[in-house]
């Protein structure tokens, strides 16, 4: 199924969704029986789903984290860095050299990115029941409503596939795609200190 913008149901993808978190349930719990062509006989199959691959825009609908202003990185959270660009307004999403090893030559480079030696560590990823705390107690109101102003609450919902008894046992459950993520035009701005490095 595909929607289509600018009718995309945003955070309500999770109303869509029901039905497969349903079949998903079946799936784990109970099995389904199926036909074994090989042997003629018929077995019971078990499944499980153990990842999403999405852009990072259907990231924030699907995983409810906000993935806009200041604290866009769902890795990093209140510790991205970020630099608000003077008479462009836009967010300039720095610092991605952390991620790299700590003896990376890259990250006493200066020229070639910021200005800057990167010394700042890596940042701890969150696993499922450290995400599944953080979200548990989320309220969430389906339907295009809204906004709160003033308050900036990094987790919108809770992700529907926490239904799954399995779900927040996962190392990742939902993965970006790195082709759309890097040339989607609201990510711009994170791609933007990408540069051709001196040989």
């Amino acid at each position: 199924m595909k929607i289509s913008r600018p009718r995309q149901p945003g955070n309500d993808i999770d109303v869509y969704l029901s039905p497969l978190i349903e079949y998903l349930r079946l799936l784990w719990d109970e099995g389904v029986e199926v036909f074994y062509a090989y042997e003629r006989s018929i077995s019971i199959l078990w499944a499980l789903l153990f990842c999403t691959i999405n852009d990072f825009l259907a990231h924030e609908n699907l995983c409810g984290y906000s993935v806009k202003g200041h604290h866009a990185c769902p890795i990093c959270e209140e510790n991205t860095s970020y630099h608000q660009l003077k008479y462009g307004k836009k967010t300039w999403y720095i610092g991605h050299r952390r991620f790299l090893n700590r003896n990376h030559p890259y990250r006493r480079l200066k020229k070639a990115f910021n200005g800057c030696r990167e010394d700042k560590t890596t940042p701890l990823h969150l696993i499922g029941e450290e995400v599944y705390n953080r979200v548990c107690h989320v309220k969430v109101t389906f339907g295009k409503t809204l906004k709160n102003s003033g308050v900036e609450n990094l987790w919108k919902k809770k992700l529907i596939f926490f239904e799954l008894p399995y779900w927040s046992k996962l190392d990742v459950e939902n993965n970006v795609d790195e082709v759309h993520a890097t040339w989607s035009d609201h990510n711009e701005g994170i791609w933007e200190n990408i540069v051709t490095l001196p040989k």
